[in-house]
């Protein structure tokens, strides 16, 4: 089989392409088990295993324009990485985004780059991830992975969704509900779960990000903070029919790439996915 350094599907340059991937190599700050940077280039490789046709959406990638654009510079601290994922995302305008992590922290970068082409305001955060991610600070650092969802709050946007939740303290329970957050645990998810999310969404943007803790270790065993009871990744399919119309960026992070290579095939796949079921509202 050919394997190349770039993501299976790409083959368009980034002038032309609707969709670019691209990797933030980064997990200085992973509090268990670190390997992470490890994911975006790990994530390409298992790419080349899977059929570009999607049975589910029935769309061939090859029909979709995408470019790999490789990965941000990530040397240095967190402050140089965000001044570099800004930099990099400049160059890019008007496309639909697939970001490769990393850890979670990458989703701040990404969205703080985002802050000068957008009114982050107006957009929606959906996460799918097992912990709240609402620590103001975490090991002495409020850029922390554990500090996500509250970073991303203070970036202005304050509708947020988050899926498939099932550890946090007291006060990160308390902070999600007083602030409005609409959250599911996996016992949560009823048969109306996603039309209760469409209205809660009611047609903005939303920036979706995928920490692939949410599903059950036994689906994804590579990943930093393993946390059992999870979901089924077949939820993502389910979100993907009725709201990846309105979703101009993803993110998956927290891949730490196993052995068997079945994390990160996950990873590949909902990627895959993704870019079909969005290539159909085009």
């Amino acid at each position: 089989m050919h394997i190349d350094s770039f993501f299976a599907c790409s083959n368009s340059d980034l002038e032309s392409a609707d969709f670019v991937i691209f990797g933030i190599p980064y997990d200085a700050t992973q509090s268990f088990k670190p390997g992470s940077r490890f994911a975006p280039n790990s994530i390409r490789v298992s790419s080349w295993n899977l059929e570009s046709y999607s049975m589910v959406f029935d769309f061939d990638l090859d029909f979709a324009k995408i470019c790999d654009a490789g990965n941000v510079n990530t040397d240095g601290n967190f402050k140089s990485v965000l001044r570099k994922t800004e930099e990099f995302l400049r160059e890019i305008k008007d496309k639909t985004i697939v970001v490769l992590g990393g850890e979670h922290t990458i989703t701040y970068a990404v969205l703080n780059g985002l802050k000068s082409k957008m009114d982050l305001d107006e957009i929606c955060y959906v996460v799918f991830d097992a912990h709240f991610d609402l620590r103001d600070v975490f090991d002495d650092d409020r850029f922390n992975h554990a500090c996500t969802t509250r970073r991303v709050y203070d970036l202005g946007i304050k509708k947020v969704v988050q899926i498939g939740v099932r550890s946090g303290t007291r006060d990160e329970v308390e902070f999600a509900r007083k602030n409005g957050f609409k959250f599911y645990t996996p016992w949560d998810l009823k048969s109306d779960w996603i039309e209760e999310i469409r209205e809660f969404v009611d047609g903005e943007k939303v920036y979706l990000s995928i920490d692939v803790d949410a599903f059950d270790p036994g689906f994804a065993p590579g990943v930093s903070t393993p946390e059992p009871f999870g979901l089924n990744p077949t939820v993502v399919i389910d979100f993907f029919k009725e709201i990846s119309k309105d979703v101009f960026a993803l993110d998956v992070v927290e891949v730490v790439p196993d052995s068997n290579g079945v994390t990160q095939m996950l990873a590949s796949k909902i990627v895959l996915e993704f870019i079909a079921s969005k290539s159909k509202h085009l």
